[in-house]
């Protein structure tokens, strides 16, 4: 009975040390864009109270006005949460040690530099690890996956054939990123119209609430309740960076694309190599912008 072919290499075989920094990063977002949410769903309330009037029996404490204080000693106290809390920096963090866990281990996988195929495998076994240290020195990670840094799918697909390597790297890596990175464009650029729409009828609404208080149709004032909204509208959109993102990863997946179409199914093992380290490289310069942006400091290794 012939024995079934070996699974491809993934990024579903990458490193424990990549679940964890993947999974401590999208968790320390979600924190994050909660508590801003919440901080601007608190703003937009304290301005809500701040044009109504609230007393009991038509004299003594206006409570609209106490709950307005009340709503903005709240948001003082959530963004000294936040500050504490320090979950933007986690993200970013983690989200560039996880990419340059990946990085590394396509490098050593498919014996792309610094882990040429003419490279002892005790040695390329000895960098990967040593790499892979600096890259977790220092990080604020709870999880510990189970397994080992180098597992048996990263080193199967090293000792495959040159062949096999190329059609792994290509398929699985280049080809991968380049769909997700178009489709990611894709989704920051209808978040981001979305987002410019709703900012457009908060201010149409303005308008309209202007004409309303200017003919004193409603006594109480619209005007700084719809400001308030439509500045937490783009402050949202403008933490969420969609237009950059969508740009950023636009420009991305076309140049991971041309990557593509050079790549040599009949180079040899040092020219293959050298064109990884190349691939690899041009990969990383999107996080590396993306965590320098972040951070004012370049937060990716290879």
């Amino acid at each position: 009975m012939a024995t079934p072919p070996h699974e491809a290499f993934t990024w579903h075989h990458l490193p424990p040390f990549f679940q964890d920094a993947d999974s401590s990063s999208i968790r320390s977002k979600r924190r994050y864009f909660g508590q801003l949410r919440l901080n601007l769903l608190i703003l937009f309330l304290a301005a809500a109270f701040g044009v109504i009037t609230l007393r009991a029996g038509g004299r003594g404490i206006d409570w609209a006005g106490f709950a307005a204080a009340l709503a903005f000693i709240a948001s003082i106290l959530l963004r000294l949460y936040i500050v504490e809390q320090r979950d933007e920096r986690r993200w970013y963090e983690c989200r560039a040690a996880a990419e340059s866990c990946k990085t590394l281990a396509w490098r050593y996988a498919v014996c792309g530099e610094p882990f040429p195929e003419s490279m002892p495998a005790d040695a390329a076994r000895r960098l990967f690890v040593a790499r892979l240290r600096e890259i977790s020195l220092g990080l604020d990670i709870v999880d510990v996956s189970a397994g080992l840094d180098i597992n048996e799918a990263m080193e199967r697909c090293r000792a495959g054939g040159l062949g096999e390597r190329i059609a792994a790297y290509r398929d699985n890596r280049l080809t991968e990123q380049v769909e997700w990175y178009a489709r990611m464009a894709r989704l920051r650029d209808r978040q981001s119209r979305l987002w410019r729409r709703a900012a457009l009828v908060g201010e149409m609404t303005g308008v309209v609430a202007g004409v309303l208080k200017a003919y004193n149709v409603f006594s109480i004032d619209l005007l700084g309740v719809v400001s308030a909204g439509v500045a937490g509208i783009t402050a949202w959109s403008q933490a969420q960076r969609l237009e950059t993102e969508a740009t950023a990863y636009s420009l991305t997946a076309r140049e991971i694309r041309h990557i593509l179409s050079l790549t040599d199914e009949g180079a040899d093992a040092a020219t293959w190599a050298a064109f990884v380290d190349q691939a690899e490289a041009a990969i990383s310069r999107e996080h590396t912008m993306w965590a320098s942006g972040r951070t004012g400091r370049v937060g990716l290794s290879e």
